[in-house]
């Protein structure tokens, strides 16, 4: 009942194909018609909720899927590879809730929370069953934002109960932690936005496990246990992700983006490009373009 109620909302706040960006701050709604294969992608932190239809994701050798059923959660920006399962019919419909350690952070002190935290370093990405409290959340967030005043005082409420009931649930640790300095976890967290921030600069490992106060050896260790990836597979797929967004949507040209996204071979960052995504940045602008 819950599921039927929550996909006739987004059928009609999500009418057509796409998404609504910021129907409020930090959330977004979507509709997809059409299956797609594996491909790569990058994921921003996020609660991911699907009223209908499915997804896959690939991170290194691990798979993670989400549907009616189950929510996804991703404390970290992870580029990753990602298989979609709809059909002009039955579109996947969702709703996407951005996640930040601000936000995590606050909602800790005000839980006062004295939970003891686990030593080991909890995955970055992981999928919980949907349970009837969340659904309930979401069914309220979605009639919230189709009132004009419901849209401007209720929903932000609604949204952070979301988040409060996912980092309460039984796999919340790795929103927890995202908030936690003291812990590994937050220490890599730390760098990845850097990384995300300066990605056109000359970003060496030992700086990096500087920045988190690890050793070298201690800080590719937990790296890979948090996001699947080596440091530097990590932002190789960045840059080139990153390269992909200026080609297709600001208009440089592949020589252009390879540069500005930190290669000094136009020609190493084709082969990689082509790699990643299965074609040339060339024939990829051509496509987009087309």
């Amino acid at each position: 009942m819950q599921q039927n109620k929550m996909t006739g909302l987004l059928e009609r706040l999500v009418p057509e194909e796409g998404v609504i960006k910021d129907i409020i701050n930090s959330v977004d709604l979507f509709r997809i018609t059409s299956s797609s294969p594996r491909n790569p992608q990058k994921y921003e932190p996020s609660i991911i909720i699907l009223a209908q239809g499915n997804k896959r994701i690939f991170v290194g050798d691990e798979v993670f899927s989400y549907d009616p059923m189950n929510y996804l959660v991703l404390s970290v920006p992870l580029p990753l590879e990602c298989e979609t399962n709809a059909e002009p019919d039955k579109p996947l419909l969702g709703v996407r809730i951005e996640v930040d350690a601000a936000t995590i952070g606050e909602m800790l002190l005000k839980m006062d929370d004295t939970q003891e935290h686990t030593t080991a370093i909890p995955k970055a990405v992981y999928s919980a069953p949907l349970d009837d409290k969340i659904s309930d959340a979401v069914i309220r967030l979605l009639e919230a934002v189709s009132s004009p005043q419901d849209k401007k005082y209720l929903a932000p409420m609604i949204k952070n109960e979301i988040i409060y009931r996912v980092l309460c649930g039984e796999k919340g640790e790795a929103l927890r932690a995202l908030a936690i300095r003291d812990q590994r976890f937050f220490r890599i967290a730390k760098t990845l936005d850097v990384i995300h921030t300066s990605y056109g600069d000359k970003l060496e490992l030992g700086s990096l496990a500087k920045l988190a106060g690890m050793s070298i050896s201690a800080y590719h260790s937990g790296f890979k246990s948090v996001t699947n990836s080596s440091p530097l597979q990590y932002i190789k797929n960045v840059r080139l992700h990153k390269a992909k967004l200026l080609m297709t949507e600001e208009g440089l040209n592949a020589n252009n983006a390879a540069y500005n996204v930190g290669y000094e071979s136009p020609s190493q960052f084709s082969r990689e490009y082509k790699r990643l995504f299965g074609v040339t940045p060339a024939r990829d602008v051509m496509t987009v373009q087309a």
